[in-house]
């Protein structure tokens, strides 16, 4: 059926109104709607929203701090729901990737043994979390999960391999994990994956950053590898628009941006004082990142949030706490989240943060 020539204007202007309040909407001033959690003490380490729903992963504190218990917590549209854990020993769980309703996946740390760590890895299947059996390592953690395009699971952190604590990737199919570490032998500890393809994806380590071929990991010259610049948070638009961030160290501790134009990495401005990133996502195509500033004579930390304004990063409103850690971003439709802990003072327990905003 054909539409009139006046009709199909009107609705081309409606819609280029909606687009363009839309796409001032994500380019405006943030504005945080925090969102009770009802976890004390507890903490929010990372969040991912997707056609599966909003989720967020960390840990639940027991025992006067010394142990964790996994935590795990679904957004009903109105408020945070706790899922029960198959885990009730001491773990924690670091990073959440969200496919469909019954497939979600969350990793972190098992500390049963405390002397013998090992990588957590749990499957939402729409109606309970299973444990997935890890990958046979004496030791080891996964830090960070993500699903690729091709719908495969991609974990990554470190592993006793061969007697030797490295940088490790998996990639789970068929049922087994599958080392993709190759290049990584020298490398120390992988925080943040992202997976643009089966070969082609990005690895930041504790010493540098690595990208993958499909056979190999290969470290680029735009980081050094001599820890002075961590990354720990990666948003991908495409393979030629990427961007990173994380922490350096030079006169201190200070925030690290950096952006991937298909060609080479290139430092972007971030504004001075003593903080650190741990996440970015991309709103409306834009970066924003979270993290923590230190401030005042016992460098108390804030939660705080970064935002690209033309060729550099500023900083933007942060959800309302009087301390606390911005550790995870994600952004979904039109909606970008942040989670991580606060607390009335630096001697009151944490809590689990969440925030969000249109």
């Amino acid at each position: 059926m054909r539409l009139k020539k006046s009709i199909v204007a009107a609705m081309t202007g409606i819609i280029a109104t909606a687009l363009a309040t839309q796409a001032a909407a994500a380019d405006g001033p943030l504005q945080w709607a925090t969102t009770p959690t009802h976890r004390q003490p507890a903490t929010f380490n990372d969040v991912a929203s997707g056609a599966g729903g909003t989720w967020a992963v960390g840990g639940d504190q027991v025992d006067d701090f010394t142990d964790q218990r996994p935590l795990a917590m679904r957004w009903d549209g109105k408020a945070w729901k706790a899922t029960a854990q198959p885990v009730q020993t001491n773990a924690t769980l670091e990073s959440v990737a969200v496919g469909a309703a019954a497939n979600v996946w969350a990793v972190g740390e098992d500390r049963t043994d405390p002397a013998k760590t090992q990588p957590l890895a749990m499957h939402w299947n729409g109606t309970k979390w299973q444990v997935v059996k890890p990958p046979a390592v004496p030791t080891g953690s996964f830090d960070d999960v993500s699903i690729a395009p091709d719908k495969s699971v991609w974990a990554a952190g470190w592993a006793n391999v061969g007697g030797k604590e490295r940088a490790v990737v998996y990639r789970y199919a068929g049922g087994k994990w599958h080392p993709l570490y190759t290049g990584l032998e020298n490398s120390i500890n992988a925080n943040v994956l992202a997976v643009l393809s089966a070969n082609d994806a990005w690895l930041g380590l504790n010493a540098g950053l690595a990208h993958f071929d499909g056979k190999r990991w290969t470290l680029v010259k735009d980081l050094p590898v001599d820890g002075s610049q961590i990354p720990t948070g990666i948003a991908a638009a495409g393979p030629k628009n990427i961007w990173l961030v994380g922490v350096q160290y030079a006169a201190g501790i200070a925030p690290l941006a950096m952006h991937y134009n298909g060609a080479k990495w290139t430092q972007v401005p971030v504004p001075a004082g003593m903080a650190q990133l741990y996440g970015v996502t991309l709103r409306n195509n834009h970066p924003v990142a979270v993290g923590e500033r230190f401030e005042g004579a016992d460098s108390t930390a804030k939660p705080y949030v970064l935002q690209l304004t033309g060729s550099k990063f500023t900083q933007a409103p942060a959800p309302e706490a009087p301390t606390g850690t911005l550790t995870g971003i994600a952004t979904a439709n039109d909606r970008t989240w942040t989670v991580g802990m606060t607390a009335s003072s630096s001697q009151s327990p944490f809590s689990a943060l969440a925030a969000y905003t249109h």
